[in-house]
């Protein structure tokens, strides 16, 4: 598009402390300003900028179930084909589940050509020093004009792809990091890019396939995790769990052992694949025999993916097949950018 044709983004409000305001009753914050509040509270006259609006949700993102991961892949394909000239999507949502929700959008929706931007605040955006106004604002920019196409996190001006982001930070205002490598690009005079992202290509046909199974668990490690856990949590009718080991992806094999918990799982159709439970760095279950051992009865390594992400991930495949195969290889691709290896290039297991 040229300088001076209007950019037509939309602007998805899913609650969040960026909509919060305070509760005297309660004495505590809850989601509750609207959309046209939010956008108010940016600077007047945004030149050559269409925000389009659309209140999804008032959520808490405490509260962040994957069923709204699928309500709101369904609101971006309804405005998508609503207004074909959309340049962009901007998604306002709380920073505690953001990193699940963007990577759940970035499996529902692939080649959709164009930036769909999450962003959020740590303080809402009602008090007078919040930082939601500069992300929002920063946020449509990316969507207007971003040479970007994929889903991404804007926060305090860095740009993150959103498989690989994690949230760091309770207080700050640099709440969210990317996880190896690192972030896509930053905001400044300019929005400033980096080599590796997934560029703007209007001319892709958009996958829409929000299919998930929610049956997966997330467990983390620690020393006296009883190793009937995992029995527990296939008795519950889990399909799949994600192991945060420690360190490379590590176990415990002697008191406590979970190799037998993560075979009699995978024997029971339960799928099994251990993450780091380290911000930086991969699963390499090959290295330590703490981490073989959990290999060798069948586990999947998560590699360089981040929990988070191997959780949606993991759901996402199972939403497709349960073929002990086809959940293999395509838990060893990299469909988004998720992870830095493909089955193809991925360091050997055996």
């Amino acid at each position: 598009m040229t300088s001076k044709e209007t950019a037509k983004i939309c602007l998805i409000t899913t609650g969040g402390t960026i909509s919060s305001i305070y509760d005297e009753e309660t004495q505590a914050l809850h989601p509750g300003l609207s959309v046209d509040t939010l956008l108010d509270r940016l600077p007047k006259g945004m030149g050559n900028i269409e925000v389009i609006k659309r209140e999804l949700f008032q959520l808490d993102s405490a509260n962040a179930q994957p069923h709204h991961w699928q309500t709101l892949a369904g609101a971006i394909k309804q405005v998508s084909e609503e207004i074909p000239d959309l340049q962009g999507i901007v998604i306002s949502h709380g920073t505690d589940t953001m990193a699940y929700s963007a990577a759940a959008v970035s499996f529902m929706i692939q080649d959709f050509g164009r930036p769909i931007v999450f962003t959020g605040s740590q303080i809402p955006a009602s008090v007078p020093w919040s930082d939601g106004p500069r992300n929002l604002l920063d946020a449509i920019r990316v969507a207007a004009f971003g040479d970007i196409g994929e889903t991404c996190i804007v926060f305090n001006g860095e740009i993150h792809r959103a498989t690989r982001t994690k949230k760091v930070r309770v207080n700050s205002y640099d709440a969210f990091d990317s996880v190896d490598p690192s972030p896509i690009g930053i905001l400044a005079r300019d929005i400033v890019l980096y080599e590796g992202r997934k560029k703007r290509d209007h001319s892709l046909i958009p996958r829409f396939d929000t299919r998930i199974d929610d049956r997966v668990f997330l467990l983390k490690v620690f020393p006296g995790l009883p190793s009937q856990t995992l029995a527990r949590i296939v008795d519950m009718g889990f399909h799949g769990i994600v192991i945060e080991g420690y360190g490379s992806g590590n176990i415990p094999t002697i008191e406590n052992a979970l190799t037998r918990g993560i075979q009699q799982a995978i024997d029971q159709k339960c799928f099994v694949v251990v993450s780091s439970q380290c911000a930086f760095g991969q699963a390499d279950l090959s290295i330590y025999a703490v981490g073989r051992a959990a290999m060798d009865v069948g586990a999947m390594s998560a590699h360089d993916m981040t929990s988070e992400a191997a959780l949606v991930k993991l759901a996402w495949v199972l939403g497709h097949t349960k073929e002990p195969a086809r959940v293999r290889e395509m838990m060893s691709t990299s469909f988004v950018g998720e992870m830095s290896f493909t089955s193809q290039n991925l360091p050997s297991d055996k």
